[in-house]
């Protein structure tokens, strides 16, 4: 499996917690800004492969969310052409401050390649940045290669 095809599946994932609404796993409302926001942290760290809140402090209705997430997570990626065992990593930290809701979603696949892409807002949107010729792109991801 292709690891930009891993990444969009997670952030397809991620994005449905982060809309508050869960439609991945049937209608499951949370706000998992607003949780990261009232922690000390200001940080909720997810792992959707364990089904597990790993950073910050989360409400029951928030940690009985992530567990349904990890149990749907096999189909999901099925239905996406892959499969959960492509995945060695799949984590998001969702943070808020003030106005500002981003989330950092990584990703490291069974051929050890790592990735960290940032995203902003709701729905998740990678940021624009302006590169060295003048254009608007999409922020790059941060990669780490297989052994290095």
């Amino acid at each position: 499996m292709k690891h930009n095809r891993l990444c969009a599946i997670a952030h397809n994932f991620a994005d449905s917690l982060a809309s508050g609404l869960c439609f991945v796993i049937g209608y499951h409302p949370v706000d998992v800004f607003g949780e990261a926001a009232s922690t000390e942290e200001g940080i909720i760290e997810v792992d959707f492969l364990q089904g597990q809140i790993v950073g910050g402090q989360a409400s029951e209705n928030l940690k009985l969310a992530v567990a349904r997430f990890a149990e749907v997570l096999p189909k999901f990626c099925r239905d996406n052409g892959a499969d959960v065992a492509d995945f060695e990593t799949l984590s998001a930290a969702f943070s808020a401050k003030m106005l500002d809701r981003q989330a950092l979603i990584t990703v490291k696949d069974r051929n050890g390649h790592l990735s960290i892409t940032e995203y902003a807002g709701v729905p998740l949107k990678r940021p624009r940045v302006v590169d060295g010729l003048g254009r608007i792109r999409r922020e790059p991801r941060r990669t780490v290669t297989a052994g290095g």
